[in-house]
């Protein structure tokens, strides 16, 4: 297996905005140095004061160097091989997948980083940035945030970690989850993944009739799929997945609460074979008065008979558990029990909406289960506005319990329709 230790010097920490000032790579096979290469980048940029005294990487030093456009044809020759790797990877892998992307150069590679590899090797070393490891492994760098000297090191550091792992266990050792391998569906064309979003939404995997096989929540939508197409997954569920997922679409959503409403939304519409946990989920239980020989009124928990049950839930624990809240809020607020049932009947005919204020959004509730969602900000208090503008949504347990979870939470967000 051919290792590619990457490390990079930019104009700032994020590749929105920023730059790549140089690139160093280093191959690691067989557990040995077997080549280096670097090279300067022009970021079409200014290199701000603070970094060029970090880096000791000036304007002058980049201002004849290939941008890295200009670079991507001698850059892939050095980045072939197997698994991509860095210290903290994630920074060094973004600035490259971002770069790539903007020279429109969709570009993919396997990737593992030499912090989380040293904790899982050496966890009694307690510190991992590249200097204590440089020091704790007697590893030398001549050039301390120069791209090619940390390069080096990193490799360094990569390879005693391999010497300290026998036969690999720990690095492919799919609970530790050390190496992110990403393998694309055998039908799926790249381009639907090379284009995915990070942010929160609602996904779906579909088959060769474009009928959902999953569907599922993010809050990122790209690391949430890219965890689905780990090679270290070995289920039935992740076999099929890759054998029957021709395409995939995705609806991005404002914020998390949104996602999951959706989500439960869309499972409920199509049933998708590879989701389980909702098909389980059903109102079965509901609770129920009477008055006992004395006139009393008694609430009873049961599996729902008819069209009587004053709250429905999920299951019978759910609805003791409710229960026993609404007797605690009861006596809190010196109320008696038929008050308390007498107030919820009330909430339930009314017709409200929840503002998702400060996050974006709104929900409509009705009979005591959300029927609608918004994903801006500019909605309308009135009901024949809201049935023609949110998308509508299937009642269920999960969707029963957010929404009661939200009025219980946000009293004041509450707007009559």
């Amino acid at each position: 297996m051919k290792y590619v230790v990457v490390d990079i010097e930019t104009t700032g920490g994020k590749p929105n905005g920023n730059g790549i000032t140089e690139i160093g790579i280093v191959h690691v096979e067989h557990k040995k140095i077997t080549h280096q290469w670097s090279t300067f980048i022009n970021p079409l940029q200014s290199i701000p004061y603070n970094i060029q005294m970090l880096t000791g990487i000036n304007d002058d030093m980049v201002s004849d160097a290939p941008t890295f456009e200009e670079a991507i044809p001698e850059l892939l020759k050095h980045l072939e091989g197997d698994i991509f790797v860095a210290h903290s990877v994630n920074f060094d892998y973004s600035f490259i997948d971002a770069a790539f992307r903007e020279a429109g150069h969709p570009w993919r590679m396997p990737k593992l980083c030499t912090v989380k590899y040293s904790k899982a090797v050496f966890p009694e070393f307690g510190r991992y940035s590249l200097a204590h490891l440089s020091r704790a492994l007697a590893v030398e760098n001549d050039n301390p945030h120069r791209a090619l000297s940390d390069a080096l090191c990193a490799a360094e550091v990569l390879i005693h970690c391999l010497h300290g792992d026998y036969d690999e266990q720990r690095l492919n050792d799919p609970k530790l989850g050390l190496l992110k391998r990403i393998q694309m569906p055998d039908n799926m064309p790249s381009h639907y993944y090379d284009t995915l979003p990070k942010s929160h939404g609602v996904y779906q995997f579909l088959d060769q009739m474009g009928l959902p096989l999953y569907i599922g929540k993010a809050n990122n939508i790209k690391s949430r799929i890219t965890q689905h197409f780990s090679t270290q997954q070995g289920s039935t569920k992740y076999q099929r997945l890759m054998k029957e997922c021709y395409s995939l679409s995705y609806t991005t959503l404002p914020n998390e609460t949104l996602a999951l409403v959706y989500e439960d939304h869309l499972i409920r519409q199509h049933w998708p074979p590879l989701n389980k946990a909702q098909k389980k989920q059903a109102l079965k239980f509901g609770l129920y008065t009477y008055k006992n020989g004395r006139g009393e009124l008694k609430c009873v928990v049961q599996k729902v008979i008819g069209d009587g049950a004053l709250v429905r839930f999920g299951s019978y624990l759910a609805g003791q558990q409710w229960l026993a809240a609404l007797q605690d809020q009861a006596a809190r607020e010196e109320i008696t029990l038929s008050d308390a049932l007498e107030r919820i009947q009330e909430q339930q005919a009314m017709k409200f909406l929840i503002d998702l204020s400060p996050e974006q959004g709104a929900l409509f509730i009705e009979n005591g289960s959300i029927t609608g969602i918004y994903t801006d900000d500019d909605f309308l208090h009135n009901e024949q506005w809201i049935r023609e503008h949110f998308i509508a949504v299937q009642p269920s347990p999960t969707i029963n319990a957010i929404g009661m979870k939200l009025v219980e939470d946000r009293p004041s967000s509450i707007i009559l329709v």
